[in-house]
C-alpha cells in the first residue's frame, strides 16, 4: 500500500506514514495560473494565494463537475505508481480557474481519504478525529474542505512550529524535565481549532469519491502510453 513503516522517537513505538505531495501540485498552478493574483498583490496588497483561494471557496461543491487525479509526480500511497501522472476530467466551458483550483482541492482531499481509508484496512483501526499540522492548517478552507470530504473532525492544534517542538520535547525527556512523551504532550499541548465536516457535503463527496476511485484505473493504461511516448 506505498506505507513507510519505521522506528518512532517515541520508545517501544512504530509510526506508519503514506506520503503525498500536495504541495507540489498547488505551487504549480500557483506558478502558471495565478499571474492575474500576483498582480492584484502587487496593486492591492496581501498574497496571491488568499486570492487563487478565495476563488477555490468561490468555486461550488464538487468544483462544476470537473475533478483532479493528483498524480502529477506518481502516486505513492495508497495506489502505488510511480509512473501514473495527474489528470484534469469532467472539463467544460463553465469550469473557471477557481473551480480547477477547487477540483485540485479536493482530488488532494480524495487522495487523503484513500490513505486514511488504507490506515483502516491495514492497522485496523478508525480514528475519530484527525490532527493536522504544517503550513496547510493556516488555509481554512482546505481544513474544512478536508473535514467535509473525510467527514472525521480536523484539529489543527495551537503551534507554530512542530519539528522544532518535537526536537525539544524529546531534550526535555532526556535531561528530565518530562517524565515521558506523555506527560511532555499534557503539558506543552495546546488546543487549536477543529474543523467539523458538514454532514450534507461529507454524503455529496461520498458520492463523488466513488467516481474518484475510478479515475487512476481508467487512465492508467492512457497514462502510461503517454509516459512512454515522452
Amino acid at each position: 500500500m506505498g506505507m513507510l513503516v519505521d522506528s518512532h522517537v517515541a520508545r517501544d513505538t512504530w509510526t506508519v506514514m503514506g506520503a503525498t505531495v500536495a504541495a507540489d501540485m498547488l505551487e504549480w498552478f500557483r506558478k502558471e495560473y495565478g499571474f492575474e493574483e500576483r498582480k492584484r498583490a502587487e496593486a492591492e496588497g496581501g498574497v496571491d494565494w488568499e486570492y487563487l483561494m478565495q476563488s477555490a471557496q468561490a468555486a461550488p461543491p464538487g468544483a462544476a463537475g470537473a475533478m483532479f487525479l493528483p498524480h502529477m509526480s506518481g502516486s505513492h500511497c495508497p495506489v502505488v505508481d510511480h509512473r501514473s501522472m495527474g489528470a484534469f476530467v469532467g472539463l467544460r466551458n463553465i469550469v473557471s480557474k477557481g473551480a480547477m483550483l477547487r477540483a485540485m482541492i479536493e482530488g488532494l482531499d480524495y487522495q487523503f481519504l484513500q490513505v486514511v481509508r488504507g490506515f483502516e484496512s491495514s492497522l485496523g483501526v478508525r480514528p475519530d478525529r484527525i490532527v493536522a499540522i504544517g503550513g496547510a492548517v493556516n488555509n481554512a478552507f482546505w481544513m474544512q474542505n478536508k473535514a467535509d470530504v473525510v467527514g472525521r473532525p480536523i484539529e489543527a492544534p495551537e503551534l507554530d512550529e512542530a519539528v522544532p517542538l518535537g526536537a525539544a520535547i524529546l531534550a526535555g525527556i532526556g535531561v528530565g524535565v518530562f517524565a515521558d512523551e506523555q506527560d511532555a504532550f499534557d503539558r506543552v499541548y495546546k488546543p487549536g481549532r477543529t474543523y467539523f465536516p458538514d454532514a450534507a457535503l461529507s454524503a455529496k463527496y461520498a458520492g463523488c469519491f466513488k467516481t474518484f476511485e475510478r479515475l487512476y484505473p481508467a487512465l492508467k493504461e492512457l497514462n502510461g502510453q503517454l509516459r512512454d511516448s515522452l
